[in-house]
């Protein structure tokens, strides 16, 4: 059910914006075209939706160029997240003790992943989630946090592209851009799920205007209850706003 909002969700913008989030060491302006934009179709898999306390136990990442592959490894690893794997967790990503035993600490690859996403933008469902995690992940580690150029939301996109929808789960995205769903709950097989949806979703924000990653992050900005609900989640949204 959408709730009404108060006009707290403007203080939590403006507390956002001051001071500015860190930026990327290549920044990327408000008329970037979304149709060249370098991005990094991201997804984890965690030990649980807790993004103060939980683990990322799995994470890839596909490099894109506007609405194409580009011909560079993807990011794709296992990692051992230092504490047991639930088993409720285990049951939705199939990621146990065992699988994780001799997995590198997320500590040891932190500069590799982090070099994966700089001067591009993270697309994902539910990107504040994951970025909320890489966040915790590299204070607990006491590693620098260098961001991404950027991040943007399939959920919210989707979202403004329509806002009747009741259900924005990546299944029902990708059901609606008749993109196949295989790997579900795998952090690769959810990344290409997300570029498939992201292919098919470019053309259908340029029929509403929405051509550029300033053009993107408003559509984004006006999903105010969605938002509200992923800030009060402890999910990073600083990212997908306009600066």
């Amino acid at each position: 059910m959408r709730r009404a909002l108060s006009g707290g969700f403007n203080r939590i913008l403006a507390r956002l914006r001051s001071p500015a989030p860190p930026q990327s060491a290549i920044t990327l302006a408000d008329d970037e075209p979304l149709a060249t934009l370098p991005a990094l179709l991201l997804d984890t898999e965690t030990t649980g939706l807790d993004v103060t306390r939980d683990r990322i136990v799995s994470i890839a990442g596909l490099p894109y160029r506007g609405g194409m592959a580009e011909p560079q490894p993807a990011l794709d690893f296992l990692l051992h997240p230092g504490i047991r794997i639930p088993k409720t967790a285990t049951a939705i990503h199939g990621i146990d003790d065992a699988m994780v035993a001799a997995a590198p600490s997320l500590a040891l690859l932190w500069g590799s992943i982090q070099l994966f996403w700089q001067g591009r933008v993270l697309i994902g469902h539910n990107t504040g989630f994951d970025i909320a995690m890489l966040h915790h992940e590299a204070a607990r580690h006491r590693m620098p946090f260098h961001p991404p150029a950027g991040a943007l939301d399939l959920g919210l996109l989707y979202a403004g592209l329509k806002p009747r929808a009741t259900h924005i789960t990546l299944e029902r995205i990708a059901e609606d851009f008749s993109v196949a769903v295989d790997g579900r709950h795998t952090a690769l097989g959810d990344a290409e799920t997300t570029a498939g949806i992201w292919r098919h979703m470019l053309p259908a924000l340029g029929r509403i205007g929405v051509a550029t990653l300033g053009d993107a992050r408003r559509l984004m900005q006006r999903q105010r209850d969605l938002l509200q609900r992923q800030q009060r989640a402890g999910w990073a949204i600083e990212l997908l706003l306009p600066r």
